[in-house]
Order: structure tokens, then sequence, then C-alpha cells
């Protein structure tokens, strides 16, 4: 299996978002980014060698852990006010409980952000650590779970090999990697899509703007 989008270790990937100040902006950058998630799974070959169901669940199931790997990875600027806004939160107006969960869940994506950002993470580690993500072979209702560990499987020894080969000098960084991903989990998936997504979505349920993106892109 080869990750799709790999650029050469070093290569620079150019921002494709501009800078978002206003929880427009903010909204309008993250679906852009969803659309680019979709399209990265779409140009895995052994995603369609699933069974179509099984697509449909993988990606449901993955999209929001994705959607953070890919926040990090194009640098989306994660500011508090603007989070707080675009998620609907008034510290002035909201109870002290709304507010709390609010504010924790925030701040947990703010330190899941700067963690993975300090370990430097290269363009070929993050299609692998993508693939590690979406390729979850105890997700319920999967048909075919031993193939969704097949590939899981490949792409943890792939970013195994290539860290090894390309970061001689970090005998660890293979797993503190793969440390690091269960703490993507630390957010709902309802919680992602009421911070970035509020009111862009016109009461489309996330499963359907999913289905839509990965017909279209």
């Amino acid at each position: 299996m080869t990750p799709p989008h790999t650029p050469q270790h070093g290569q620079h990937v150019p921002y494709p978002i501009m800078y978002l100040g206003t929880p427009e902006m903010l909204h309008e950058s993250a679906v852009r980014i969803l659309f680019m998630t979709v399209k990265w799974v779409r140009n895995i070959p052994t995603f369609f060698d699933l069974p179509f169901r099984d697509q449909a669940i993988l990606l449901e199931e993955g999209w929001s852990e994705l959607f953070v790997l890919s926040i990090v990875q194009w640098n989306l600027p994660v500011e508090m006010s603007t989070l707080l806004a675009a998620a609907g939160l008034h510290p002035e107006r909201d109870s002290s409980d709304k507010m709390l969960c609010g504010m924790g869940d925030i701040k947990a994506l703010k330190n899941i952000v700067e963690r993975f950002r300090a370990a430097n993470i290269d363009q070929t580690e993050y299609a692998c650590l993508k693939a590690i993500v979406l390729f979850k072979p105890d997700t319920r209702g999967l048909r075919a779970p031993h193939h969704v560990e097949q590939l899981q499987d490949q792409a943890q020894s792939m970013l195994g090999e290539y860290d090894r080969q390309t970061y001689t000098n970090q005998q660890v960084r293979f797993g503190r990697l793969l440390l690091m991903l269960p703490s993507l989990r630390a957010l709902s998936a309802k919680c992602i899509e009421q911070m970035f997504f509020r009111g862009t979505l016109d009461n489309i349920p996330m499963e359907r703007l999913l289905s839509d993106m990965f017909k279209s892109a």
C-alpha cells in the first residue's frame, strides 16, 4: 500500500487556507480541509478493495480524527476566541457548566494540535498516520475486519520502516508517533462538528456531507 500525497521528505507543502480571523472564515476553511481529507481517502487505491459499506463505515467513524490531523498538517490557526465564537459559546452569557465543557474541549483541541506540531511530522508520516487512523479493524459493523487489519498493519510497517531510514538518530520516533494517535479520540466527532461546522451544514447530517464529498472528490 502506497499512501497518496506524500511529497519527498522536507518538501514544503503550501498552506492552502488563508488566515482565519472570523468564525465564518473558520467554517469555510474547515469545509475545504474536510473536502481535501475525503479526497485523500479516495486516492488510496486499496480503500476501494473493501466492501462499499465498510468504506462508508470507516469514513464515518474516522473523519473527525482525520480532520484534526489535517488541520495540524495544513497549519490551520487554532485560536481560542475564534473557536469559542464558531462553536457558539459565549462566556458572559452561557451557564458555567456549558462553558466548562466547551472551554475544556477547545483547550483539549489546542493541546492536541500543539503536541502534533511540536513533533515536526513530515508529509510521508502524516500519510501513514492517517492510514492507521482510517483503517480501524475494531470498528463495529465491518464486513471485512481482517482485510482492514491488514491495511492498518501495512501502514504501520511503512511508517516504521520510513522512520528508521529517515530519522536514524531518533530511535523511538516511530513509537512516539503511534502513542500520540489515541489523543485524537479525546474529542468526540460531535464536538469537532460543533466547533468547525456549526451553522455551515444547514441541518445536513455529517454522514450525508461525507457521502456527497466522497462522490464528488
